[in-house]
This record gives C-alpha cells, structure tokens and sequence, in this order.
C-alpha cells in the first residue's frame, strides 16, 4: 500500500508527526510511506526506517498542488497515480490540494490541519493521530536510528546537551542564565555540549562572551560546541549525550525522543499541546523565563545525571 504524507511545518512539527507515522505503518500490511516535509528532518525519517521515500515540501512540484490550474508534472501525476492513501496536515481553505489529489487518481485523501483548535487541550500528537482515526500512537515515543551510525565523539557520553535557541525570543531562557547554568556545571565537573542552528548565532556569541576567562574550563574536554551541523549529525551526538536542557523548540523534541533525559524549558507555549514526548523529560515552566532560575534547571538537570 502507498501511503503519502505531507507535513510542512518547523522542525518540532514535523518530529511530532513520527509516532503517527509508527502507528500508521503498525495498521497497514507492508506500506510503502513517503513523507513530504521540512528537508531537515527527513534524513531522519529515512534513518529511522518510518519513511521509505522523501521529498522537499519547498520543491515546486508540491506547490503546483495548490494550483487552480493543471500544473502538476508528468512524473508527478505518475506518482500520484499509485498513491493508496493521501494524509495532508496543512491549510486547504479552498480544497485545491484535496482536488487535485483526487482528480491525479489518490484513492483516499485525508486533510486536516496541522495543529489543534484555538482552545484546545490536546497534545498536538493525539490530535493528529485522532484525523485519521488512529486509537493506538505510543507515547512517550523512543526514536531509533536503525540505519545511523553512531558519534563517534567518545566523550558524548559523559556531556550535557545545551541548546539555547528557539524559534521566537519570547520563548527563550536568557543568555546570561545559561552561561551561568554551564559555569554551575562545569564547578561539579560535568563536561557540556553546545548545539546551535543557523537562527542561534547571536545567542551562542552573547554566551561564549560570558564565558571567556577567567570563568572558563581549565581543561579542553569540559566544552564543546557543534554549529550548524545537520540534524542527523546532531543526532548523533544527543543519543549519546547524558542529558539535555533547551526551550521548546525542535532540538528539544529530538533530544526528548532520542531518549536523552531532557529538562524543557517553556515560556509561554503551552505544554499540554506542545510537550516533548520523550521517556524522560522535565517540563519547567514561566510565562516570563527570565523568572525560571539558574539553580531551579541545574536541580532538574542534577537529578538525572548524580
């Protein structure tokens, strides 16, 4: 069975699809899943074995699906043609991408959006388990990479996991607080990792400034930093890792997921819809973070890691 899904969206959006997608490839016989998203996370749904193909939501091919008029390619049509079940979480406000879709020759065509009601209670991925009509979606949910190697940095094992960045600053714990957090860290001699994206420069600058010398470790293996590195690589790292603190953000979800024990830091995002689903995971949370103290996340982190 072909089974196509398309889930545009940030990184975290995306991650939370793949219980989904589990559950999705435990009630077919054999599917055959592609997976249409963000071109980040996607070598993560290969690695993972829940995708059998991917595709970039951002190719043009994708976009022709919201046309009013007949712009879908050969090889696309092609694909379609053979596709059993569509699942969209996204906008289709005028069912331009339900029409085409059927009119193509997709047997079955679900859409949905791709979040929960203004209002509603529901963890994002119970909602988008309950679209389709899925009852069994595990959580929490554990993701392995089945066809990964692993880092090959040793000393992950011992390092805490650090991810300052977020999608908007409202939702970020200050700078000066985790330069202060890694300082506690490194006086009980636990050894960090600092990941950063392409969105994280500035605050990975304000944080290395606080702590150049004399605050800084004396020896090289207490600090490490990996930037801009792809997410698979960063995967890497995290399932090695032995712990994790970040806000809500994508790095936060793959951390949680890999099974990384994971204090998630939250600002105004609810967690009730927004939660990492991880095994292991702290929710800390202030409307204002700057109200969440340093020594209230090195508790939360020190009682996975003693």
């Amino acid at each position: 069975m072909h089974i196509l899904i398309i889930r545009p969206g940030a990184i975290g959006d995306t991650l939370l699809t793949f219980p989904i997608i589990q559950a999705i490839r435990k009630e077919y016989s054999d599917p055959h899943i592609t997976l249409v998203g963000n071109p980040a996370v996607l070598p993560l749904a290969l690695a993972s074995g829940l995708a059998d193909a991917v595709s970039d939501f951002g190719q043009l091919q994708w976009s022709s699906l919201f046309s009013e008029l007949d712009t879908l390619s050969p090889s696309m049509r092609s694909q379609l043609k053979h596709t059993d079940l569509a699942i969209c979480w996204l906008r289709d406000p005028d069912s331009l991408v339900e029409q085409n879709l059927r009119l193509s020759g997709v047997q079955r065509v679900i859409i949905a959006s791709g979040r929960p009601p203004e209002g509603a209670q529901i963890h994002v991925a119970v909602y988008l388990a309950e679209t389709i009509g899925l009852q069994h979606v595990e959580m929490p949910f554990t993701l392995s990479l089945k066809h990964a190697e692993p880092s090959t940095g040793e000393s992950d094992k011992w390092r805490i996991a650090i991810h300052p960045g977020s999608g908007g600053v409202q939702k970020c714990w200050p700078a000066p607080f985790f330069a202060a957090l890694i300082e506690q860290l490194w006086q009980r001699d636990y050894p960090v990792l600092l990941l950063a994206g392409p969105a994280d420069h500035l605050r990975v600058k304000d944080i290395l400034s606080l702590l150049s010398p004399p605050s800084a470790p004396s020896r090289p293996d207490m600090f490490a930093t990996l930037i801009d590195a792809p997410l698979l690589r960063v995967a890497q790292h995290l399932q090695q890792c032995r712990g994790y603190i970040g806000n809500d953000s994508g790095i936060t979800h793959l951390a949680a997921m890999l099974g990384a024990p994971t204090v998630a830091l939250f600002g105004p995002t609810d967690p009730a819809i927004w939660r990492p689903i991880g095994p292991d995971v702290t929710i800390l949370q202030e409307n204002q973070l700057e109200n969440l103290s340093v020594q209230t996340v090195l508790n939360s982190i020190l009682s996975y890691v003693l």
